[in-house]
């Protein structure tokens, strides 16, 4: 492994720091009102590490999300942070070409993907196989897989949180990288990751770059003790929501720190995030027990719209799992907006026989006056087996189930103001120090895209649908049934094609 950088960054409103004695690097941290804790770790890879790493490939994204898993969060978000509904919670795999559209491109990064997750990953985690990616933009590729709340409790103790181990197992050679260890209160690893990003980027020198940013909650404690790894040039930054709290940041070993001068527009912006909020996001299913439901989704604008340049516009991201699919045909009959389908076309497969994860819906509208924005979406289920014991049917993880059907509430779909990235001037933040700090939504940059309003979901939207599905307390009985009754079947069928043609020349009777 190449030469390593390390930084830490707690950003809240009492937060004090000493350096350890001078024979053990590190720092002593108290925040008594709680704070954010960034770690960004930075390293640099010949690209022989990485075995078979696709000539075409510019960069793969690995995102860990929990932000609308947790909606009670005791602090405000740090100015670097986004709301929480532009990324929905759970895993986020991406990768992305250098140049152009070409299938065996995607073909290539879909294999490498799904070989370099599947590293290390335990029986227990879904490992993403080829086939699961879906194409995505101009020369994307991305997987998705949801944190449920039952993985979410089991793995979270006093209020601390492995993002990684949920959803990578504990082998896998990523938690080796973002691994918890920097960071120890009363000897007790912190465990509380809200977000984890890992970026895997070729260089133009021929190198692969690795950047990994975590994302923690420091609750109010009053000894938090910060190793640096070794061999690793590290430092530390503390910064508030104002300036009269004097940022500074300490290098390891140093004993004295130095003081930051941060940009006004930081402290400007600490009282918002990096995307506004401009309006809320209503969404309703119609005939949401049906084998054909439908989505209707709406916008109301209530704050003022960010400044927007050429070629910005309203997005809604609506997001199906397996079990469910977009018809594109369909679509294109009864849509009269902008859309982009990106996901399998196989209209009439079943459920368990899908490799992808599930389909995404890009609607747009431009300009973007959000309370124009009124649409319904036709969606159909696929067919799915009842839940069998023995065997693996689809789509029974933690799924209230009925005596014949099986309910899921659908992710509310995402919807933003965006701007093409090109169009992006940064302007805000010191772009050495903590312009590294602002976090990338995940799906976003993959289309080319970067959100700079935000229309929250509604606290009262519908999302609910319910699959009928085989009679579920006596699946075995069914079986055996219908086995009888096409075994019956074929017997009466046979039986009367032989009494029909055992003697075809006899002349029918006469009835007189």
């Amino acid at each position: 492994m190449a030469y390593a950088t390390e930084q830490h960054t707690v950003f809240g409103q009492q937060v004090t720091v000493q350096p350890r004695d001078l024979k053990d690097e590190g720092w002593h941290v108290q925040t008594l009102g709680g704070s954010w804790h960034v770690w960004q770790y930075s390293t640099l890879l010949d690209r022989t590490d990485l075995p078979l790493w696709p000539n075409d490939m510019l960069e793969a994204r690995v995102v860990l999300a929990s932000h609308q898993c947790r909606p009670n969060i005791p602090l405000p978000p740090a100015p670097f942070m986004f709301p929480g509904g532009l990324e929905h919670c759970g895993m986020h795999i991406s990768a992305t070409a250098a140049h152009g559209n070409a299938a065996p491109v995607r073909g290539h990064m879909r294999r490498w993907l799904a070989r370099f997750m599947g590293s290390g990953a335990s029986d227990s985690k879904p490992v993403p196989l080829p086939e699961s990616f879906v194409d995505l933009g101009a020369a994307s590729i991305y997987y998705f897989s949801p944190f449920t709340s039952r993985e979410l409790a089991t793995a979270q103790s006093e209020s601390r949180l492995d993002l990684a181990r949920v959803a990578l197992g504990n082998n896998h050679p990523l938690c080796a990288i973002i691994a918890p260890q920097v960071v120890q209160q009363k000897s007790n690893r912190w465990l509380d990751n809200h977000r984890v990003e890992i970026t895997i980027r070729r260089t133009s020198e021929g190198f692969v770059r690795i950047n990994a940013q975590v994302l923690s909650l420091l609750y109010p404690a009053g000894d938090i003790s910060i190793r640096p790894l070794a061999n690793t040039t590290s430092s530390i930054t503390v910064v508030g929501p104002t300036k009269q709290q004097k940022p500074f940041m300490l290098r390891a070993r140093d004993q004295t720190p130095t003081p930051l001068a941060v940009p006004e527009e930081f402290y400007a912006a600490a009282s918002k995030t990096s995307a506004q909020l401009v309006g809320t996001l209503d969404v309703r299913t119609s005939d949401f027990a049906s084998f054909h439901p439908s989505l209707q989704i709406a916008t109301h604008q209530t704050n003022a719209l960010p400044a927007t340049e050429e070629g910005c516009r309203l997005e809604v991201i609506v997001a199906l799992p397996k079990t469910y699919f977009f018809d594109p045909y369909q679509l294109q009959e009864r849509l009269s907006l902008h859309h982009e389908h990106h996901g399998p076309v196989e209209l009439e497969r079943p459920a368990e026989v899908m490799d992808n994860w599930g389909s995404l819906l890009v609607l747009s509208q431009k300009p973007p006056p959000t309370d124009l924005f009124n649409v319904t979406v036709p969606i159909h289920s696929r067919y799915r087996l009842p839940p069998i014991p023995s065997e693996a049917t689809v789509g029974y993880h933690g799924e209230p189930i009925g005596d014949s059907h099986v309910d899921l509430a659908l992710l509310p779909p995402i919807a933003a103001i965006v701007c093409p990235i090109d169009s992006h001037r940064s302007d805000t933040v010191d772009g050495s120090l903590l312009g590294g700090l602002e976090m990338r939504p995940a799906l976003f940059g993959e289309l080319g895209l970067r959100p700079i309003g935000l229309l929250e979901p509604a606290v009262d939207i519908e999302t609910l649908l319910r699959m009928p599905v085989g009679y579920t307390e006596n699946p075995m009985l069914i079986q055996a049934l219908t086995l009888a009754a096409l075994f019956a079947g074929t017997i009466f069928i046979c039986m009367s094609v032989k009494a029909g043609t055992a003697n075809p020349c006899q002349p029918a009777k006469n009835n007189k």
